[in-house]
């Protein structure tokens, strides 16, 4: 197991999704947009390598349901709707759902959640050793 995040793909294998809100592409984005808390077209497109300009569909089909909210940035910001009916409920059960594949779990971990520093330089974290305590671990001392 690294301890270390590693850096993600510029495309993520992320799994074919039930079409449970309609169609695979619309549950695949919700899923996407409830692990990602706040995200945006571009990286939607990377994520399931489809154009963002079917991203951009789907997601103002998703805005005018009311599913999903969006706030213009310098790029559209998209999150799930706060003022949703069970907006609490709803996201739980996207987690829950995605939580069943390992991919959308990765892609969580990999989100960098605030900006790097201007002019910070960019250095390799070191490696953290395992205490003894693990390394003694093992199926016949785990009682």
């Amino acid at each position: 197991m690294p301890s270390r995040l590693q850096p993600m793909p510029d495309t993520l294998d992320v799994p074919p999704a039930p079409p449970i809100f309609g169609t695979e592409m619309r549950t695949r984005l919700l899923f996407l947009i409830a692990v990602l808390d706040e995200t945006y077209p571009a990286q939607l497109s990377r994520y399931t390598g489809t154009s963002i300009s079917s991203i951009q569909r789907t997601l103002d089909l998703l805005e005018r349901e009311g599913l999903i909210a969006t706030r213009q940035l310098v790029v559209r910001a998209v999150t799930l709707n706060p003022i949703y009916p069970a907006a609490k409920e709803f996201k739980a059960f996207l987690l829950r759902v995605a939580g069943g594949f390992p991919q959308y779990q990765v892609i969580r971990e990999s989100v960098r959640r605030r900006p790097r520093r201007r002019g910070k330089p960019v250095r390799k974290a070191p490696s953290r050793e395992l205490p003894d305590a693990i390394d003694r671990i093992t199926p016949d001392n785990m009682h």
